[in-house]
């Protein structure tokens, strides 16, 4: 028996009467940022935001054939029609104030604060809150947190009171949720604040929500009340936390801070927060240097020279979820490296793009606590993610892995930023 894990399990289970628990490991220490890591993590908000506008309004001018239409086109690559170009021209013509960038977000960083993807809404909010509850009822222990004074719940609701003007009512679609249980722990959680939810309270209907949450596009285009509901967020009646738009949910957009076609729209300091990233397609690519190179000259490079990741950029779903279309080519020997550009090359000619992003690692020595109480410590590789509202960043999570690859496995080890 662990007291710790005994605890964690009991706050998640208590509230929701499951037998779920908290499934990953616990970080021995609270996760130290130096004074000028925390303040860039404050500071990328406003960046990030800018990035967000930025990419909305090349996408519409795009749209309107303002600009060059393979920018939409590339966004839109693999979507029916009905949920398409003419569909998402309509979000824009019917509503060109309200088709707004994400509310609520969490960023995936890797060394340098560079930011290897943004999530919208995003999993780990409620293990985030569960990590809080934790660490601030044993700060006797592993001290106390300085950086965050309250817990996510708390900002959540004030700052969605703040942005909607009125009492926050939420629809809460869980249909992708990665980790269900988690969203729900945060749902109760927020409910204590003064959230209410259709589903969870008393009088509550599918019509009197101001808030709708989603894990993705199709969740959202695809529910029951989703005409009705547009058709409302239109007029400016009701809210979507992802906007009921694929664009801020497909990574091909990685790629427009660097692209000869758009890269001229944003700043130096906006290109800063991403890792460098290309397009793939038959001819080749750019590399970080600036030289070209074609799939076959790429895959003769040594492992150490294919320190790069190759990520599935478009909307599908099966590929587009958490790290399986994600894949490290500084593990891949020439012969895999070869069929895997195989696959990405027959993929393109279905509009089914992939993009190639330079690799940035966190490598450091962590202690993490074990179910049965022990201490134990290794060689890890690190990943911070920032959960972010609309009054900027709300907390810092810790994901540590013996893989470069880091995720929320059950072998991830987890805490949060001090």
């Amino acid at each position: 028996m662990s007291t710790y894990y005994d605890y964690l399990d009991a706050q998640v289970n208590d509230l929701l009467n499951i037998d779920m628990g908290f499934n990953n490991l616990l970080g021995a220490n609270l996760y130290y940022l130096d004074p000028g890591a925390v303040r860039g993590f404050f500071e990328r908000y406003l960046l990030i935001k800018e990035f967000q506008e930025i990419t909305l309004s090349l996408f519409h001018a795009s749209l309107c054939r303002e600009l060059d239409p393979q920018i939409a086109a590339l966004v839109l690559s693999e979507l029916p029609e009905h949920v398409g170009w003419n569909y998402h021209k309509q979000l824009l013509e019917n509503n060109v104030q309200q088709h707004r960038t994400p509310t609520y977000f969490r960023t995936d960083e890797v060394a340098d604060g560079k930011i290897i993807e943004i999530q919208c809404p995003g999993s780990a909010w409620g293990l985030y809150e569960l990590l809080y509850s934790f660490f601030t009822d044993h700060a006797s222990t592993f001290g106390g947190i300085t950086n965050f004074r309250r817990t996510l719940s708390e900002q959540f609701a004030s700052s969605l009171a703040k942005h909607l003007g009125k009492e926050p009512i939420v629809h809460h679609l869980m249909d992708n949720a990665s980790i269900p249980h988690c969203v729900r722990f945060f749902i109760q959680k927020t409910r204590k604040q003064r959230v209410r939810y259709f589903g969870y309270d008393k009088g509550i209907t599918p019509y009197n929500c101001n808030l709708i949450r989603g894990h993705d596009f199709q969740g959202l285009v695809y529910e029951a009340y989703a005409k009705r509901r547009i058709s409302a967020w239109t007029k400016g009646l009701l809210d979507y936390d992802l906007p009921p738009s694929i664009l801020f949910e497909v990574k091909i957009t990685d790629v427009f801070p660097f692209w000869a076609k758009t890269m001229h729209y944003y700043r130096d300091k906006v290109r800063g927060l991403f890792p460098f990233t290309q397009w793939i397609t038959p001819e080749g690519f750019f590399l970080e240097d600036g030289s070209w190179t074609s799939i076959e000259q790429f895959c003769r490079l040594s492992q150490k020279q294919r320190h790069y990741y190759v990520k599935y950029a478009g909307s599908d779903v099966d590929l587009n979820w958490g790290s399986k279309g994600v894949r490290f080519l500084g593990s891949y020997s020439r012969v895999k490296s070869e069929e895997l550009f195989g696959e990405i090359i027959r993929g393109y000619h279905s509009k089914k793009y992939w993009i190639i992003q330079k690799a940035h690692h966190i490598n450091e020595r962590a202690a993490y606590i074990t179910r049965d109480d022990s201490l134990l410590e290794t060689e890890l590789y690190a990943k911070l993610s920032g959960f972010y509202g609309p009054d900027g960043l709300m907390g810092v999570l810790a994901m540590l892995r013996p893989f470069s690859k880091v995720h929320g496995a059950i072998n991830t080890i987890l805490t949060i930023c001090k």
